[in-house]
Parts: structure tokens; sequence; C-alpha cells
């Protein structure tokens, strides 16, 4: 059995979608040869206990925020209480929307550009790395790993296993996952200074990868393009996210009757453009001339309060039920008898497909994605999972009404090709890429 250094900063039992690719690929790549020995945050950060169960028996070091810095931290906040470690994601995003929204004058616009040049290429756990290197060296040292795998989010991953690549000399995989300097989402928040940086430090970790792997094929094909003449374009690849079979409890039985039900399993944050689909909902309600009682939009999750500005605005309060957060081990229960499972992305998140998409893969129930990813239209047309439509409220909302209209026949998916979606799929690919390293 061959070994290999998983940097995996969220992993479970962190309830987060990138602690998700690191479990799949942890359970399944011992059977293809490889071994993971794993460096992680402490399990308190978005900890989830029913997500305890599912914790490999790996070697794992759960240092990568410590040292003088976090016990002084951990002291201060015992003192003084602030946010909990769960909710420092949450937070970073709110403080990121505060900063974006002083631009205006230029003293606003020198502050701005001032603090996007320090958060942006450093995250909130960038200042552990002194501490954190030590650990993970050790670590790969004790368990003999012959390669480095990080999977990114956050992108200080990146910049500990640039490190031990530096240090060892072990050939290096960087998994990004979603794009970092060429989201657009990302781009648009930046200031051209802090993606100048962000653009920097991402072609110093990406030149001394031996693999550099994407979430999607659009997004891969966009970094061939941007490092063309300084990265091999056979070093891309795309790896989809996944869903494992095995991990999920069993489906609800669907009732005849009912409401019809649309389920959006996520956090509504501004970037998902909620306010499109809510105006959308009710262009459908209207349309169909539907009563509350025959037709509800479940979510689970936060609704920030625009959000539920929006809501009360349209009238939509008898419509709408929020249910209270489930782990992906548990949603079958209520999205397997949904009529409706809502993907719900932002127009500039083009370049992504949203982590739940698998979740719904494995629920077996109707998809509607709202998104300009062409590469999702695609997909769902192969599985026969549901239908994409524009950030258009009039075709949303005539997606709903066909949906409706099909509510009663029978919903048969291409089993073969939803199964190319799989964890054992994915740790296939990821175990040839770690044998083709270390060759």
């Amino acid at each position: 059995m061959k070994r290999f250094l998983m940097i995996s900063p969220y992993f479970v039992p962190m309830n987060y979608v990138g602690a998700k690719r690191a479990l799949h690929l942890a359970r399944h790549l011992p059977a293809l040869g490889w071994s993971p020995a794993v460096v992680a945050l402490p399990a308190d950060i978005e900890r989830d206990p029913e997500l305890e169960p599912l914790v490999p028996d790996v070697p794992m070091w759960r240092g990568f925020r410590g040292g003088p810095l976090a016990w002084a931290e951990d002291a201060a906040r015992r003192i003084r209480p602030g946010p909990p470690p769960e909710a420092w994601q949450y937070t970073a995003q709110v403080q990121r929307a505060a900063r974006a929204a002083r631009r205006h004058g230029p003293l606003g616009r020198l502050r701005r550009g001032i603090e996007d040049l320090v958060s942006y290429p450093f995250d909130r756990f960038t200042r552990y790395l002194p501490w954190a290197v030590g650990g993970a060296l050790e670590l790969l040292r004790r368990e003999r790993c012959q390669a480095i795998y990080c999977n990114s989010g956050p992108p200080s991953a990146l910049e500990l296993g640039a490190a031990l690549h530096r240090l060892t000399g072990r050939p290096l995989i960087l998994d990004l996952r979603d794009p970092w300097s060429l989201e657009p989402n990302y781009r648009a928040g930046r200031s051209l200074l802090a993606q100048r940086v962000v653009e920097w430090e991402e072609a110093h970790y990406l030149t001394r990868a031996a693999r550099v792997v994407l979430n999607t094929r659009s997004a891969c094909e966009a970094y061939r393009v941007a490092y063309s003449g300084r990265v091999p374009e056979s070093r891309f690849a795309a790896l989809h996210n996944s869903f494992d079979p095995e991990l999920y409890g069993p489906a609800s039985r669907r009732r005849r009757g009912g409401p019809f039900t649309v389920v959006y399993y996520g956090h509504m944050r501004p970037t998902k453009n909620a306010g499109l689909f809510l105006e959308a909902f009710r262009r459908f309600v209207d349309a169909e001339a539907l009563q509350p009682g025959a037709v509800k939009l479940i979510t689970l999750g936060e609704r920030t309060p625009a959000d539920n500005a929006e809501i009360a605005r349209l009238g939509l309060d008898g419509f709408c039920e929020e249910h209270a957060w489930m782990p992906f081990t548990r949603c079958r229960e209520l999205l397997g008898r949904a009529d409706v499972l809502l993907d719900l992305m932002g127009p500039l998140h083009y370049l992504q497909i949203s982590g739940k998409f698998f979740d719904y893969l494995a629920c077996g129930r109707p998809v509607l994605s709202v998104t300009a990813s062409a590469e999702m239209d695609e997909i769902l047309k192969r599985t026969r999972t549901g239908v994409r439509v524009r950030h258009d409220a009039g075709e949303v909302a005539a997606a709903l009404s066909r949906m409706l209209a099909e509510r009663g026949k029978a919903f048969r998916p291409n089993r073969k090709a939803v199964n190319e979606f799989t964890a054992q799929v994915a740790a296939e690919r990821m175990a040839s890429w770690l044998d083709e390293a270390t060759r």
C-alpha cells in the first residue's frame, strides 16, 4: 500500500462541501493502492456530530490551525467570547461584502484596495502556516508519503503543499476545485492590485504542480488558456464532484397527492441571486392559480434578510417553508420525496457546478438548474435528471409549470450516466494521477 499526504483543511466531521470531496477519496483510494495521511483543521470548526461516524481510520493531524498564535486567540476568546469557530466562514463572507460596499470616493477606494491586498491572497488560516509546516512535514516523513495532494479551500492549503514540495521534492497534485484567480464572481469583488497579487500567488503554486485539478471542464479549459506557455495543457484535468451511494440513508416513500414541492438544499447567499427565483416562483403561482397548501418552496440552511424581505414583498410567506438543516447522509429523507430539486447559481458562476447537485443525483428526483453553465446543460441531458434554464424569471416560471404538468409521469434517469459521478469513479481517476506522478 502506497501512502500520500492529503492536505484538506476541511475534513469530516466538518459540514462543508470540500470535506465531502476529500472524504470520498479517503474512502475509496485505499482499494486502489493509495492510502492517505490527512492534514486538517481542528474538528470543532463547522462540526456536525452526525458526520462523526464517517471519519476514516487513517493517520491524521488536525494542526492546520495551531501553534502559539492559535493558543493565544483561543485564550482571548475564553476571556472575551467572539464568533464561534463554526461561524468564521459566514463572518468572513459578511466582512468581505462590507468591504466591497466601501468603494465610493478616492479614500474609500484606497482603503478597500489596501484591505483587499491583505485579505484576498491570505485567508484567515494563513497566519498559522509557520507552525503547520512542521507538523505536516513530520506526518509526511513518519508515514513515508510518496506524493502530496492539496484539496484547496482555503487557498492556504496550496501554500502548505507548495512548501512541503520544496522541502521534500515529493510530487504535488493541486486540487483547486473551483477557480481561484479566474472565478468571475471573486474577480468582480477584488481591487485591481489584489487581483494581480492573487494571480502571482496562484501561478507560483501551479507552475510547480505535477497535476492541477478543477471541478468542471469549463474551468479546466479556462485555466489552460490562462496559463498557456507557462503550464503544459496536459497538466490540467477536470474532476467533477461526486456522490457516494453508500453514505446516504434511505429515501422516504413519495405519497400521491399533497402539495407540489420544490426543495432548495443549501444557504441562500447573495451571490445565488435568490431574488430572481422568488420572482419566478411568484409568476408560477399566479399563472397556475395556486393557493397556499397546493405548492411550497422548502429551503434548508440560511436565508438572508434580503431574501426574507423579498418573500414578504411578493406575498409568498404562505408558500415558503424553512426546514431544519440535515447532513447529506440524511438528505434523502426530504429530498427523496420532492417534486423538484432546485439548483440555483448566480449569473457569474458559469465556471462552477454546485456541490448540492451531486446530492441531488443521489436522491433521484427531477432537478431544475438555474445557471449560466452550459456544461450543466450537457450533464442534465445525458443523465436525464432535469433541465437547465437561464437567469430569466419568465423561463424559470415556465419550467416550473412544465414540471408541475409532468408531475404524475414516471421519472427515469439514465442510471449508467448517473453512475459516472460516483465517488468510486472519481477515486479511480485520482489514483491514476497519483500513479503517474510517482513513476
